[in-house]
């Protein structure tokens, strides 16, 4: 799912900027090496994102770590699972688009 960027802060881009150059353009997890700014594109495995480790955007204190994409999207995966099974565990297969007006 694409970040919704309106929950970001305006100057996201320079946050995120400084976070991967604190960590050396290295993943958090993995330690993988990552595409630094001006190297040629090769793939995603290995851009390095920002991520949210408690996966809270709007609180007032946000921990983030630097992750390369797979590290990411596994990390992204485990809080899509826990909503997928809530979401079922209420009986929703998908949540509802349209809010019920009965």
């Amino acid at each position: 799912m694409p970040m919704q960027r309106d929950l970001y802060p305006v100057d996201w881009e320079q946050i995120a900027a400084i976070v991967k150059e604190a960590v050396h353009w290295q993943c958090q997890l993995c330690g993988k090496a990552c595409r630094r700014p001006g190297e040629p594109f090769d793939g995603h495995r290995r851009t390095l994102t920002v991520a949210h480790w408690d996966h809270v955007v709007t609180a007032r204190e946000v921990f983030v770590v630097a992750l390369c994409a797979p590290c990411h999207l596994r990390h992204d995966a485990q809080r899509k699972g826990r909503e997928r099974r809530l979401r079922r565990s209420r009986g929703y297969e998908q949540w509802p688009l349209i809010p019920s007006t009965v």
